[in-house]
């Protein structure tokens, strides 16, 4: 199964720079996390290692499964900020209300970006079908 036409690096760069800033911030911060909350932790390497996936999948025919994944991951770091920021999450209420933090912010941008360059793909190639 092919989602061809086969992209070059050229086609999505802008995704794997996204990519890598978003995998980069996080990967940073692992050892703190597992060290303060481990479930974090956890799910920071997760994280990483989905960034990592998604943008191996951008450079072989398969990108739309790449834009796709990074779109989730995307999507799940945004809300989990979110809620870290507002509600908390179970063991980790040391954020709620720390929005100015200045790394938490060039994340979110990094992940808002990535949503809408993957949005972005995934439409027109949907509609050049």
């Amino acid at each position: 199964m092919s989602n061809s036409p086969a992209p070059s690096v050229l086609n999505h760069w802008i995704g794997l720079l996204l990519l890598t800033g978003i995998g980069w911030i996080h990967f940073r911060d692992i050892p703190g996390k597992l060290s303060e909350t481990p479930s974090l932790g956890w799910s920071y390497i997760l994280l990483v290692a989905g960034c990592a996936a998604s943008g191996a999948w951008l450079l072989s025919d398969r990108w739309r499964l790449g834009y796709g994944l990074g779109l989730a991951i995307s999507l799940g770091a945004l809300i989990a900020y979110t809620l870290t920021r507002t509600t908390g999450l179970p063991g980790a209420t040391g954020d709620i209300g720390n929005w100015a933090e200045p790394v938490g912010i060039v994340s979110l941008l990094l992940e808002a970006a990535f949503c809408v360059l993957a949005v972005v793909r995934l439409r027109s190639a949907s509609q050049t079908r």
